[in-house]
């Protein structure tokens, strides 16, 4: 069996002993104690017998005042060995005769002996019938008591460690059968620790509290080698279907990175394409502009030349209108490229939107003319008359590009004979919404303001929306969509700056 510095039979051995020796020295000193106590309180009341006779036996000397009687009487005392000296007062307090160490003035308490760690003195009145003749002071001393002492410590100790060594032998006894137990059990734990092997048992019977302990402890051997059979088999269960998981996820994962690898090389593809079309778009506009030139500047020469009839002059403007419209769509493109990249700056101004909407409704005339589509514009809820004013903080050409893409997507989703509504409200906040009676198609609705996003257009470009979105944004201005096939369709511009109405 295995030793610990710190083991619980040095624990119990020391408990025992110490409990016994601690008693053993507590009840010794009480039994010294009580001894030297009754030792002294005996020598007292020796001296007190003493004086009783020396009283008797001088009280005739101090009757007939005669000292030298006296002094005879106390000389008597020097066969008492704890005897120190005596002295003889008057009733007045004056010496009459005294022996061996006498005292120099009669005592202050006279009613009780005056006991010191050495030393003791008892006063004893004399007198003769009920007249008090005088004072004896008897003086002593315990000059026995400290051999008395030691002779009783001397036997105490020795007792001490007679049952000190009986109690090492008979604790070595109960220790040995106490703890032999405990470590059989302690070195099949460290045994069963080390080795896992949960078939070993203890071999102990007994009825007390250890036994119990060891048979419990033997019955939950038995359940964890049992259970620790169980769980081995199916961990070897685990490892089969974790190893068939495994092929598993390797075939999965091979798919996936060759899934991954035709990802990204479409997705290159795509970017390339994207910016082979960009360039394509840049290119574009800068060839459409060099045209634009030349639409914009004969429409020039032509007004400043040869008289023209009113028909000609007027047709010749919208050509050069046209010119100008699409010039500008051409730089809105940039415009829009900068928006994207969050570095576009806006030219504010303030913005009529009442203006803004009724030249847009000119603008597009053709447009409703040939769709056979009517519009409406509204000022919290009633028809404008054309003489209403509502100022917006904006760039005008912007939000001109903004509205006329919303009103031209309303047309285009209406039928013939179909009204477009254009609702303002003067808020705060100010809001314009384009309502139109078709619905978005299903498959472009959670798409609505995404780029290319078009759907049943011949020549859409999926810009117009997208676009509107950008502009709205630069404006920190929000803009939403609803649409239902019961309701049409209505798409809702809300601008944060606040504006006044007239």
């Amino acid at each position: 069996m295995t030793s610990y510095r710190n083991s619980l039979g040095r624990k119990i051995s020391g408990a025992i002993l110490g409990t016994t020796i601690a008693a053993l020295v507590v009840s010794m000193s009480l039994i010294v104690a009580s001894f030297f106590h009754s030792y002294r309180q005996g020598t007292i009341q020796k001296a007190a017998g003493l004086a009783q006779v020396l009283v008797t036996s001088i009280s005739p000397a101090l009757d007939f005042n005669d000292p030298e009687a006296a002094s005879e009487v106390l000389e008597s005392l020097n066969l008492i060995s704890n005897t120190a000296g005596a002295t003889v007062f008057t009733a007045d307090g004056k010496v009459f005769t005294s022996y061996g160490e006498a005292a120099s003035t009669l005592p202050e308490k006279l009613d009780q002996p005056n006991i010191e760690l050495n030393s003791f003195r008892i006063v004893q009145p004399v007198s003769s019938g009920e007249e008090l003749l005088g004072y004896l002071v008897l003086d002593g001393r315990f000059s026995d008591q400290m051999d008395w002492l030691y002779q009783n410590i001397i036997s105490s100790a020795a007792i001490l460690l007679v049952v000190a060594g009986i109690c090492v032998v008979v604790t070595g006894h109960f220790r040995k059968k106490m703890t032999r137990p405990i470590g059989q059990l302690t070195d099949a734990v460290r045994d069963i620790s080390k080795s896992k092997d949960y078939s070993k048992r203890v071999s102990y019977r007994s009825d007390d509290e250890i036994g119990y302990l060891v048979s419990e402890f033997n019955s939950m051997l038995a359940k964890i080698e049992k259970r620790d059979a169980w769980l081995n088999s199916h961990r070897e269960m685990l490892e089969n279907i974790v190893s068939q998981r495994t092929m598993q996820l390797r075939a999965k994962q091979s798919e996936l990175e060759n899934k991954n690898r035709m990802l990204v090389s479409e997705i290159h593809e795509r970017h390339t394409a994207e910016m082979i079309r960009d360039e394509v778009e840049r290119i574009n506009r800068h060839d459409l502009k060099s045209s634009l030139n030349l639409v914009i500047g004969y429409p020039e020469l032509l007004l400043n030349g040869e008289p023209l009839t009113k028909e000609q002059r007027k047709y010749i403007k919208r050509i050069a209108a046209a010119g100008y419209r699409m010039l500008d769509m051409i730089q809105f493109h940039l415009d829009m490229f900068k928006m994207e990249q969050g570095i576009y700056r806006l030219k504010t101004m303030q913005v009529d939107l009442i203006d803004l909407m009724t030249s847009l409704e000119e603008e597009m005339a053709l447009l409703l003319n040939q769709s056979g589509v009517s519009l409406s514009i509204m000022l919290d809820d009633k028809e404008i008359e054309g003489m209403e004013e509502l100022f917006i903080t904006g760039e005008g050409m912007l939000l001109r590009t903004m509205f006329r893409n919303l009103i031209k997507n309303g047309v285009e989703g209406s039928r013939r004979g179909d009204t477009v509504t254009i609702a303002i409200c003067s808020g705060p906040p100010i809001s314009v919404t384009v309502k139109n009676t078709l619905a978005v198609p299903e498959e472009i609705r959670n798409r609505f303001f995404d780029k290319y996003v078009t759907q049943g257009k011949e020549d859409g470009t999926g810009l117009g929306t997208y676009s509107a979105k950008l502009i709205a944004q630069t404006h920190e201005a929000s803009i939403s969509m609803h649409t239902a096939d019961d309701t049409g369709t209505e798409v809702t511009a809300r601008f944060k700056l606040e504006g006044n109405a007239a």
